[in-house]
This record gives structure tokens, sequence and C-alpha cells, in this order.
């Protein structure tokens, strides 16, 4: 079924009806904001999203009074901004921040420097009553001088409503006259948008922003630019990954929309057709909150059965960790694959792009062979097989800056072989350990390193049982977590944890492919 999106516009109105304690409109003056240079774009063919380098638009904005004539007796300041994005900075005759004066009713020549705007875009002008003006000048401004300038009883911003900041010369609240621009169609965020590819990842490009996402889908034609598909289902949300290949390569193609439930009537496999929610960091973990969805759900039956029309599952194959990409050292490539699928194995890990020769690592992986419920000994706190338990004093946690705990856990980190306890006994976390056998690899490269992976999804895996045994195969969504930047990967059923060498690792088409059945109000 594919999804259309509508929105509504309520008008507010103010100052109608006979009661006293509402507002009422000064006047009807209006304002008018023309774009005069920059590029405006149409439906079909939107402007790219401007992030890391602001797009210019110049703009006039005028003045004009209830009748429709220009309004040349109103000079003052006016405000602006737009909606969605941010006014980064304004320049032109007359600009003080983000405001302009109007001379005579007219400001020309003001350039905007634009970020984050997306969809259906307007430029906003509004007559605040704000006069700016230097807050060190003597007298001091009428917002900060102490005084009821305008008799209405309140002193100053903030107490004073026609205060719009402390330098505000003025405590009248001015026409509230507000004027928008011609709609300017902007691009519809990505993933990689949204999960901040032009901050490295570490934080979303619309944090605390209702987004609408573009997810390929083009219903003018009914058909799909690229591809959105759904690649886990957990109880409290879903993972989804963009597959544009001119972009895949890059990461930062995948996204955690938390639902608060698992998904009503969704599956892996499934493509969206429609995606939008409030974009935020959760311990620098991006996700989409108050997710909604439209949704063309996978016919596993018809592909399988080779029917005219049918598509394949399409979820990517994971990203698979080398000892390299999982050391300590290498964040960036663990930053581009949060909420994607990834994988660490026994077997062959392709080699650093940089390298020449050989093009594959061997790999073996194993679960941490120092793990065990006994506490690490003084003065050294050196993890054992059956002792990697930092929580000395038996409170339930580990502090970490204080010793003899912080000592304790600095042991375990330096140890690649250490997985510690308490960390597994409160959340199921525990750590892998690859070790890349290649004697051929050059001096100096990483050979070992550990990872956090998380099995609580799959009741019948032991880890503990498994310390310092191999295991073919664990797979899952990698998630992050700034506190002690830590990167796990968490398997999202027992299809993605294969014990057994001489067993293979499930292809995505085949692994983790349950649908939700419940019904979810909330969608």
């Amino acid at each position: 079924m594919k999804s259309k999106w509508y929105l509504a516009f309520v008008p507010l109105v103010l100052g109608m009806g006979c009661s006293d304690g509402f507002g009422e409109l000064k006047s009807n003056e209006r304002l008018t904001v023309t774009l005069v240079n920059g590029e405006r774009g149409t439906k079909l063919a939107r402007v790219p999203i401007a992030l890391a380098d602001p797009a210019r638009l110049t703009v006039k904005v005028e003045a004009y009074r209830a009748d429709g004539s220009p309004n040349t007796d109103f000079t003052g300041y006016v405000r602006l901004s737009i909606k969605p994005g941010t006014v980064k900075d304004l320049a032109g005759p007359n600009v003080v921040g983000r405001n302009v004066r109007l001379i005579n009713g007219v400001a020309d020549d003001v350039t905007l420097g634009v970020v984050g705007s997306y969809g259906d875009t307007r430029i906003w002008a509004e007559d605040m009553g704000y006069f700016p003006v230097d807050p060190n000048v003597d007298p001091p401004p009428q917002c900060s001088d102490g005084k009821d300038n305008d008799g209405d009883g309140d002193i100053d911003f903030p107490a004073d409503p026609g205060c719009a900041f402390a330098n505000d010369d003025s405590e009248d609240g001015g026409t509230l006259a507000t004027g928008v621009s011609p709609i300017l169609y902007f691009a519809y965020p990505r993933v990689r948008d949204v999960r901040g590819v032009s901050q490295g990842g570490s934080a979303t490009s619309f944090p605390h922003e209702q987004v609408q996402i573009d997810t390929g889908y083009r219903p003018e034609d009914n058909s799909f630019e690229f591809s959105l598909v759904v690649t886990r289902i957990a109880t409290d949300g879903f993972y989804v990954t963009d597959l544009n290949p001119k972009d895949f390569g890059q990461g930062f193609h995948s996204l955690f929309a938390f639902n608060f439930s698992a998904p009503a009537r969704l599956g892996v496999c499934d493509r969206l057709t429609a995606l939008a929610g409030t974009a935020s960091d959760f311990f620098g973990f991006t996700e989409l909150g108050f997710p909604t969805w439209g949704v063309e759900t996978w016919d596993q039956d018809a592909w399988l059965n080779k029917l005219p029309g049918a598509r394949p599952c399409m979820v990517p194959e994971p990203f698979v960790f080398s000892a390299k990409t999982a050391s300590p050292d290498d964040t960036n490539t663990k930053f581009q694959q949060i909420a994607a699928l990834v994988r660490a194995w026994t077997g062959d890990v392709p080699a650093p792009e940089e390298s020449t020769e050989p093009k594959t690592h061997a790999h073996t992986l194993t679960v941490a062979s120092h793990f065990g419920s006994g506490f690490p000994k003084a003065p050294s706190y050196a993890p054992k097989d059956d002792a990697s338990n930092c929580d000395l004093n038996g409170d339930g946690s580990v502090d970490f800056n204080t010793n003899p705990e912080k000592a304790c856990a600095a042991a375990c980190d330096k140890d690649v072989q250490c997985s510690e306890w308490s960390t597994y006994a409160a959340r199921g976390d525990f750590r892998l350990v690859l070790h890349d056998g290649d004697t051929r690899i050059p001096a100096g490269t990483t050979r070992d390193a550990k990872i956090q992976a998380n099995a609580s999804t799959v009741s019948a895996f032991n880890a503990a049982e498994m310390r310092g045994k191999p295991i073919k195969s664990f797979t899952g969504t990698l998630r992050y977590f700034s506190g002690g930047s830590q990167f796990t990967i968490e398997a999202r059923c027992p299809d993605d944890i294969v014990v057994g060498l001489d067993k293979r690792a499930l292809r995505s088409d085949e692994a983790c492919l349950a649908r939700t059945t419940s019904e979810n109000p909330g969608n």
C-alpha cells in the first residue's frame, strides 16, 4: 500500500469575542517577503539541503497597510526566520543579528544564510517591536532600565511581554505584522542527513526537530528512485537502511526509529514509502522519535515462487568487522555503521583499502576468555579467566572515577581478553575478540581487538559458558552509547548467532524475517 501525506494548517485567530484577558490584534498591517536572488526550486526539482555551507537567499521586505497600500510610514526592525531551518547569518544594509530595519517601509538586498531547510519552506518576517541597541549604552535600553516605560504594569525583559530581549529599546510589542515568502522547494533529508553526516555522524543535523525523510518513493508515478528498507524489528522500534548505491559505501546510511514498542505489521525486508518523526541524540545514538511511516510490504511467498513483479528482500549484507576496524583506534568506521547491520566472524575479512597484499585477512572470533564473577586481586587488578568483576563493593555498578574500582576497570579495558562481569550481569553486554591470523600483514597492524556485543534477544546463547571459545559468526545492529564510548553489536534473533565453526552465517534475506502482527494504536 502506498502512503500519502496530508498536512493541515489551522489559522490562529486573536482578539475575537468579548471576553477579557485575550489579546487583540493591534492592526491589520502586513509584511511581504520577496525572493530576489537564490534558488527557489520546484516540486520536481528541489534545491539540495544545505548543512555545512549555508544556502544564500536574498530578499526584499516591505510593509503594507490594511488597504493594501505601501506603508511608507513604517520605520522599524523586523525579525527574519525560516521554517523549517535555521538562519545562520544575515547580511545587508541596516542588519542587526537576525533583524533588519525597514526605512520608509522597505528593506532591500537582505541576504540570509540558511542551513537545515528542507521540504516546502518559507522565510518569515515579523514585527516584534524590537529595537536592538548596544546593551551597554547610556541610558540603558528600555527593556533593562528598571522602568515601566509603556505604563502597562510590567517592567523590563522578560517580565514585559513587549520586550523581545534585554537590549530592546522599546517596551512596545510592535504591530505583530507578519509576512512570508513564496514556497521554497528544498529536498527532503536523507537518512545520512538526519544521522549528521556533515558532523561525522556524532550528532543529528536536526536536533529535536520534526523531520520528514526522503524514502525514495515517488507518489507521482508510484515508483522508487531509491529504497529505504527495514533491517530489524526491535521491542522498542525498528531499524532502516538507505540503499542508494552511490551513498551506500560512504556509511551513515542507517537509522533507528524509536516507537516505544514493536511496530504493528512491519517486517524485515519491508520497504518504506514514508517516514517522519522527531530527530534526537540519545547519549550519542541518533534516533527518530514518535515515528510515522508508510510501508510497501515484502511478499516473501511471491519472491520465493518467482511470481511476476515480485521483488527481493533487499536487506544489505552486513558490514564485516576486522581486528583493525573493531579496535578503539578506528571510531570513524564504527560511527559510519551505527544502526546498520554488522558482523564479526571466523572467516575472511577484506583488507584495509590502503593495503595491496593480501586482499583479505583470515580472522577468528571468540568470546573473551577473562570473563567471570570473581574479583580481580589488588594491586594490579589483572583480570583472570574466572575473575573480571570490577563491582568490588557489590553495589551493582562500577565507579569509574574512584579507586579501587577505577583501577580495576582500567586494567580490564587494557586487557583485550577481558569482559567486565558486572556489565554482563546487569545488561547482558559482553566482549567478543577478533584475531587477525594473517602472518603476512605489515608490522604494527592491529592483530587483536575486542568489541562489545549483546545477545539478550537470544535466550539460548549463554555468553559466560562460551568464555574463551570460538564462534562462527555474530551479527546484529550496531548501537552507540557515549558514556564510555561503547559500540555494541545487538543480535536481532537466534539467526544472528552461529556457534559451530562448520556452520555458515545466514544471508540477510534468510535471517530474522519474522513479522509483527499486534495492533499499534500509535501508528
